[in-house]
Formats: C-alpha cells, structure tokens, sequence
C-alpha cells in the first residue's frame, strides 16, 4: 500500500498522464506525416497519369470515329457509339477507384490505439493507488 499523500500521488499520475499525451502527439505527428507524404506523391503521379491517359484516349477515341466512318458508318452515329462506350468505361473506372479504397482510412490508428492503452493504464495505476515509474 503506498502511504504517501493523496495530493502527492495525484500530482505523479497528472505528470505521467502529460508525459504520455506528449509522447501520442510526437507519435500522431510521425504518423500524419508519413500518411501525408503517401497521399501527395500517390497524387502528383495520379494526377500525371491521368493527364497522359485523357490525351491518349482523345486520340484512341478519334482514331474510333474515324475508322467508323471509313468503313461508311454516319460521323453521327460513330459518335453515338463512342459516347456510351466512353461512360462505361469511366463507370468501371470508378467502380474499381472505390473498391480499391475499401478499408483505407486517414486516421491515425496507431496513436488512437497508443492513446487507448495508456488512458487505460493510467486508470488501472489510478483505481489501485499506484502509479509507477
């Protein structure tokens, strides 16, 4: 049984509880700038890409017209066709944008856990009078 003044243990668990938070913000820190660092060159080359693949399909999809009308299909109608083609495909790609994000998140799961276990070590130290260094 510890014997020392309540104000004296309470002071050590406040100084533990701020040692702690110090340590999950250096540690939430860490991880947002890695998640960030992820997501802006993740980004920049989404963004690259899809550049080079809006040209390269502007060009397929003139390259569907006009082989359509050579082979005496209306412009009108070769149009037509390639409008719904072109949603489809944009359709699937979204499709399978969202399903490649399933179970991703931005939270910083690691601290939230940290933070967790050291609320919970901090009221166990509390409930039984005992905070250790």
């Amino acid at each position: 049984m510890d014997h020392r003044p309540f104000g004296s243990v309470l002071s050590e668990a406040v100084s533990q509880f701020a040692s702690l938070m110090r340590l999950d913000l250096r540690l939430l820190e860490a991880e947002m700038r890695a998640k960030t660092t992820t997501i802006v060159s993740s980004g920049a080359c989404g963004v690259a890409a899809a550049m080079f693949f809006v040209l390269a399909a502007f060009a397929l999809v003139q390259f569907l017209i006009l082989a359509m009308i050579h082979f005496e299909v209306g412009a009108m109608f070769a149009c037509l066709i390639a409008g719904p083609v072109l949603i489809g495909a944009g359709m699937l790609s979204l499709h399978l944008a969202r399903r490649a994000l399933i179970g991703w998140t931005i939270t910083p799961v690691e601290t939230v856990n940290q933070v967790r276990t050291d609320l919970a070590a901090l009221k166990q130290g509390i409930r039984y009078g005992s905070t250790q260094q």
